[in-house]
């Protein structure tokens, strides 16, 4: 299977160096963001970026996301200690053991050079801006971040009235002996594979997607039923809402472009093995993803494995309706 290619490599120095600067920031992001947001502002404006990665994302910004959705960026500054998360509440455990905000300061200082807006839902870890994709026992079968097994291909929040932007997703804990590959699908790729005749079917409103586990497990929110919907086209003409063996065809027609779907996606995907330090940016409404696992070498290790991610969009003002009163950028959903 084609592995995704790296566009972006900081040097050991520049890594160090960055990592030093961000390690210097004590503003906790979880309990006063705005004050954090502040801290990574001032970080960018006093030259503590490497100019090279700073023309990278200047560079990177005039790209046609339709064409280039992915960004992979290699040996990114994380922080140097880590705890391991307990297995039952590991976002509480975090917040209250994770005692330096090195990866959060990076995915920030990511978004802000590339122009990105990271928001929060309310029910997605109480409204966090930095989200774990780290297992959880009561969710290790679910089809969301807290998995310990696959998660089949998708769009993140694919059915929800806020849909990110770009979705970026930051290395912390991983072992390269187990076989954990993030695979990735463009859009144009896909449709192309997939031929007219089968992208008319998927134009038609006959398709059904849940909302997704996150969002309504233990939920502040209540969203009620999803919406009967087109695959193909919403908000572009080459908008994908999808989740694989969630969304359902309504009609035998509308079944059979699913199965076909699928089956391309499987064959076209490229992958991505996700360790620490490495980033990995996509265009959420230009691809799918899902989560592959493999041969598992080290099933302790597996349970720990830590990632950390925003998701973003392009302008706050577009969706501020949807924010919470008192909670900017948080999703009331």
């Amino acid at each position: 299977m084609m592995e995704l290619p790296v566009d972006f490599h900081f040097s050991a120095q520049e890594s160090s160096h960055l990592q030093q600067e961000l390690m210097g920031i004590s503003d906790n992001p979880y309990r006063d963001y705005a004050s954090f947001e502040a801290a990574i502002d001032s970080a960018i404006s006093r030259g503590s970026v490497p100019g090279s990665f700073i023309e990278f994302c200047e560079e990177r910004r005039k790209a046609n996301t339709y064409e280039e959705p992915y960004v992979i960026l290699r040996n990114c500054p994380i922080d140097r200690d880590l705890p391991f998360l307990d297995y039952d509440d590991p976002v509480n455990d975090k917040r209250a053991r994770k005692s330096t905000y090195v990866a959060e300061a990076f995915l920030l200082l990511y978004a802000k050079l590339m122009h990105q807006e990271p928001i929060g839902y309310a029910n997605v870890n109480d409204g966090d801006i930095f989200q774990d994709i780290h297992p959880k026992r009561s969710l290790a079968n679910s089809q969301s971040q807290k998995a310990l097994k696959p998660i089949f291909f998708h769009k993140d929040l694919a059915n929800h009235f806020v849909r990110p932007d770009w979705v970026n997703i930051l290395g912390l804990r991983s072992k390269p002996e187990n076989e954990v590959y993030t695979s990735f699908v463009r859009n144009k790729d896909l449709l192309e594979a997939l031929g007219e005749g089968v992208c008319d079917v998927l134009r038609r409103h006959e398709f059904h997607t849940p909302y997704d586990d996150l969002t309504t497990y233990e939920s502040k929110v209540k969203l009620g039923e999803a919406d009967v919907h087109p695959i193909l086209g919403g908000a572009t003409p080459t908008d994908i809402r999808f989740f694989e063996n969630r969304t359902k065809g309504l009609t035998s027609q509308a079944a059979a472009a699913v199965d076909r779907l699928v089956t391309v996606l499987h064959n076209l995907k490229k992958r991505v093995l996700i360790q620490p330090g490495d980033l990995v940016g996509s265009a959420n409404n230009d691809c799918l993803h899902n989560k592959d696992v493999g041969d598992v070498a080290d099933p302790a290790a597996l349970q720990n494995r830590w990632l950390i991610k925003t998701v973003n969009v392009r302008s706050l003002q577009q969706h501020a309706p949807h924010f919470m009163e008192n909670r900017p950028r948080i999703v009331n959903g």
